[in-house]
């Protein structure tokens, strides 16, 4: 009996540190309604809504005391507004948090490519508006969630990891077209 005990409370203790993976951020989950995420940070949230019921710009939260960066958009629903408001992504740079992997803030390019090499990865130079060309000293690592349909983001500068980012994967993302990573912008 203590060793089942002893099995469950280490199972336990690993979830525990496990934060972030490919739909969620501690309690902050992909899909997740704009009153669950209230109820989550005991906060009522002022949004505004643009002329076509979406959110302008994202909102910061405070969790447990994490930070982070809520991307909102509408479910779909006929009535847009912000009672139809859903979790689209959510961003934080906190150095408490690590991914199931134990990827955390300031690992290497090389640890994330060792710990997900056999995943869907992808790896993006950034785009230097300044020099108007591709850089290394800033990246994305892409680990996609096809099950899911979505993406952990790793944002990196100098390669080692400053932020992750959990969003919705549909395809060719509107975050980039600044980068340049799509070729038909036009649909837009």
């Amino acid at each position: 009996m203590k060793k089942i005990f002893f099995i469950a409370a280490f199972v336990a203790g690993i979830a525990l540190q496990a934060q972030v993976s490919t739909t969620r951020i501690n309690d902050v989950k992909l899909g997740m309604k704009l009153s669950e995420l209230e109820k989550l940070t005991g906060q009522k949230f002022k949004i505004k809504l643009n002329e076509y019921g979406y959110p302008d710009g994202d909102v910061t939260i405070v969790s447990k005391g994490v930070t982070y960066k809520v991307g909102l958009t509408t479910n779909g629903e006929e009535t847009a507004g912000s009672s139809t408001l859903t979790v689209y992504s959510v961003k934080s740079s906190d150095s408490s948090l690590k991914t199931l992997s134990g990827i955390k803030i300031g690992s290497s390019l090389d640890e994330l490519i060792n710990k997900y090499k056999n995943l869907n990865i992808s790896i993006f130079d950034g785009y230097d508006d300044k020099t108007d060309k591709r850089t290394k000293a800033f990246r994305y690592f892409n680990v996609e969630d096809y099950d899911n349909g979505s993406i952990l983001q790793f944002y990196l500068v100098n390669d080692k990891v400053v932020s992750f980012d959990v969003m919705y994967n549909e395809g060719c993302l509107k975050l980039f077209f600044n980068h340049f990573f799509c070729d038909d912008v036009s649909i837009f």
